[in-house]
This record gives structure tokens, sequence and C-alpha cells, in this order.
């Protein structure tokens, strides 16, 4: 049996990849507007994010991969016949979805024929539907979440996280499928498994704020028991970090070590019965890479994981109060009645300097020590601690930006400007 291909996609603008010919030739589809650069071809497996649209009506965020009838479509014009092929696997968004679940295919014809901008056009509205009807009728049975699509951040509050943690444990050990890399059963067992265990974290604002600042310089770290706030955990930081923009990771401990899952919030700006039933079948969290790492386990500093290891690393030291959340009533009531007991949802928050060492006699790097006529900025950077049995390990600590130099010295001028807090300057801040 001959292995599936897998699908191709411009590594510059993101886009999925139409083939030509045997071997194949990978073209930008048809309709797609470029800037005329060259595809630059690569696994879907190996990007965060692509740009596909549903098939059914051209939404931007589709959610489910659908399997069934080949559909290929012939035009004729003054040049020939020209043949597109549409392929077996099309992308629905949440509410094609929604309409074919509930057999009214008809309104998907709407959803495209609006789209599409064709108004009243009975000739147009009969070959749209003549497409979808051939893909329809041969539908197999099954769907597959699409964890590229690049939705609207959605917000999610500490009181939101065990009912967050709970509908995506459901989903892993639900019917619908996942891409490769989180396709096997036995993975999703044990990372739903883990979530049942796993301590919930809520990071507040200005400590995601400084993890994504801390995750841009993080040095490659090795991977420990010690290094993880506990033994499994859901994380969810106030906002996307990163360009990747990662809202959320798990790690699960298994016998191998740890899996690690990165995940992006998916449904932002649905609403009415295509949004609940996403909640009900996905819930607010779409898996986007996993890694399954070990003891002793060195990630480079640009791994996918650089946020939740500098978030980590950053509890781990001083820089971390943890609070407890109040968990809403509902969810309490609904724990109740399975006899679990109410989650804990940590609230991770910046701990108040309460140091009395002056900021102005720590020693930046490289610094003999030696006396100085003036003040100067230190940035911020990571620096390697020493401890573990006879200090002999070194773990990556923090240090926050900090004046050098004799308190009643003069600031050396600087056409940088520099914020004493966490949070990024707004626009008009840069003003």
């Amino acid at each position: 049996m001959t292995a599936a291909r897998e699908d191709m996609a411009c590594q510059t603008c993101l886009s999925p990849l139409n083939t030509l010919g045997t071997p194949p030739t990978y073209v930008h589809p048809i309709q797609l507007a470029t800037d005329g650069h060259e595809p630059a071809p690569v696994p879907v497996s190996q990007l965060d994010t692509v740009r596909r649209t549903c098939d059914f009506c051209g939404d931007p965020y589709p959610t489910w991969t659908l399997l069934g009838g080949e559909v290929a479509a012939v035009a004729i014009g003054e040049a020939g016949g020209l043949v597109q092929n549409f392929g077996d696997a099309w992308a629905a968004c949440t509410n094609c979805q929604t309409y074919i679940d509930d057999g009214s295919n008809d309104k998907v014809v709407d959803r495209a024929v609006q789209a599409l901008g064709l108004g009243n056009d009975p000739q147009a509205r009969e070959h749209i539907e003549q497409l979808h009807l051939a893909f329809l009728s041969a539908r197999v049975p099954g769907r597959t979440l699409i964890t590229t699509t690049a939705w609207p951040a959605t917000a999610i509050t500490a009181r939101d996280l065990p009912k967050v943690r709970d509908r995506l444990a459901r989903f892993y050990r639900g019917p619908d499928d996942l891409p490769l890399t989180l396709a096997a059963t036995d993975a999703r067992q044990q990372i739903a498994a883990g979530l049942d265990r796993s301590r919930l974290f809520w990071i507040d604002s200005d400590f995601t704020d400084l993890a994504e600042c801390a995750a841009e310089e993080l040095p490659d770290v090795t991977i420990s028991r010690d290094l993880m706030p506990s033994t499994d955990g859901l994380l969810v930081w106030s906002r996307p970090v990163a360009r990747r923009q990662i809202t959320a990771a798990s790690w699960t401990t298994n016998r191998d070590g740890w899996q690690l899952v990165n995940y992006r919030t998916l449904g932002g700006g649905l609403d009415g019965k295509p949004l609940q039933r996403l909640r009900e079948h996905v819930g607010w969290l779409a898996p986007m890479n996993t890694l399954q790492v070990h003891e002793q386990h060195v990630l480079p500093s640009d791994h996918p994981a650089a946020a939740l290891l500098a978030t980590w690393l950053l509890i781990g030291q001083q820089a971390a109060e943890v609070t407890t959340a109040e968990v809403d009533k509902a969810v309490r009531n609904t724990y109740a009645r399975t006899n679990r007991p109410t989650p804990e949802v940590r609230i991770v928050r910046i701990r108040a300097n309460n140091s009395t060492t002056p900021t102005s006699t720590r020693l930046a790097p490289g610094d003999s020590g030696r006396s100085r006529t003036n003040r100067f900025w230190v940035s911020g950077h990571w620096r390697n601690q020493p401890h573990g049995p006879g200090r002999a390990l070194r773990r990556p600590v923090y240090i926050n930006p900090f004046l050098r130099g004799p308190d009643d010295a003069p600031i050396t001028l600087s056409t940088t400007v520099r914020m004493l807090s966490s949070r990024k300057p707004k626009p008009e801040d840069r003003e």
C-alpha cells in the first residue's frame, strides 16, 4: 500500500499548495492573490499556522477536515479545458459543519453564494450545489480537528480554567481525530489522564509580559523534574505569547519523561449555535504542537516551548507570587455532583521586590566592581545560578533591568526609554 502524501503549504505565505503532474509540482491555488513569489513547499506538520479557508464557503477560520467524494471541475474556454481538482478532503468552518450536521446543506450553499457575491444567479447556485453534493454524497464518517487555523484570541480567565481543562480532557478521549502528531490513541489517553491530575496555573498580564520578554533571550535549558512547578499541569497565559501566539501549555508525566503540548484558543468571533457546538465538542483550546522530553533533555533557546520554560524558571525563582483563585459556583457544584474535590486554580503574579539591597549596587555582567562616576542601565538578562548537590548544577535565573552605579551619580544619557515595569508600553507611551 502506498503511503498517503502529506499536504504541503508555502512557507512564505502559509497557504496550502496544489499539485500538478507526476512527480508533483507545487503551485499556489489559482484563486489566491500573491505578491508573485515562488512556492516554498514544506509539510503542513512543520507549521504552526496555515492560511486555509473553508472549502464550502471561503470562511477564513476552518475548523474540521472532512473526507468525501473526489471532486474535480472542468472549465471550457477558448484556450481549451482546465481541470481543477478539489480533492476528497475538504476544510469546513464551524458554521458549515453545523449546517451539515443538521442536514441543512442548502444553507451551506447559501453561505457560499453569499461569500462569492453571486447574488440571485440560479445557474451559479446550481453549479455550487452540484460540487457540494458530489463531495457530501460520498462523505466518510468522522472528522479531524484543524489545529493550524489562526483564530482571533479568546480571553480565558482564572475562573474558566477548570471547565477549560475538563473539556480539553474530554476532547482527547472523544471520537474526533487530531493531526498525525497527536493522532495516537495511547498518547491522547495519557494526556487526558494527565489533565485530570494537573495543577492549574493562570498567569496574570504583568507576569505574561515578563515571561514573553524573558523567553526572547532564553538560553538553552536542560529539562529536569525540579524545573516544573508540578508533576502534571495546565498553564494559561492572560494573552497569547510570542510570535507563535501560544495561549496555553500542558505537561504530562509518562514513563519516558513528559509530554509537552502548546495550545491556541479557538472559536473567536463565533456566536450562537456554532459556538455552542464548538465549545461542547472541542472546548476552548486546540493543540498546536507537541514534544516528548526526558530528564536532562536539552531544549534550544528558539524552541516552541521557550515561553513555557521561561515561565517555569520565573515561577521557580523569587519572581513569582502564587495565590488561589475563587472557583465559579457552577464549577464547584458540577464537581460536587461527581464526588470530585473542588479544583484549585493558582494565579501567578510578579512578586513585589522586598530586597533591601539598592539596585544601583548590583554588578552587571563582566563588571569588576570598580568605582564609577555615573550610572547606566543594565538590560534584562539570564544568569546561570549554581544549584543542586554541591551546587554543581546550573539553572538560568532572569535578572530584571536595573541601574548600575553610585546612587548620587548622573545617569548616562541614552536615546532608549526604559519602563520600570514588566508591562509593555502602550502606543501613546512611545510618542
